[in-house]
């Protein structure tokens, strides 16, 4: 399984999907579900984990494909 990982984070306005080790741009969302949605969906297809952070940037969510997308809180 490949150790990189997508992240849902504050953004300027809204939220973003950031892809860890990738040079590609992030995605930008204006609520956080869609965001999440977006993440979930990618890491699902490319069998990486989602990690879901707060507002203040710290990790309240991780989740693998093992793992329910709404199950493991921290």
């Amino acid at each position: 399984m490949s150790t990189r990982i997508i992240s849902v984070v504050p953004a300027e306005h809204g939220w973003a999907l950031e892809i860890e080790s990738l040079a590609e741009k992030p995605q930008r969302f204006s609520s956080l579900e869609a965001a999440i949605a977006a993440g979930w969906n990618r890491a699902k297809r490319e069998n990486v984990e989602l990690h879901i952070h707060r507002q203040d940037g710290t990790v309240r969510l991780r989740s693998g494909l093992a793992d329910d997308p709404l199950g493991v809180k921290e």
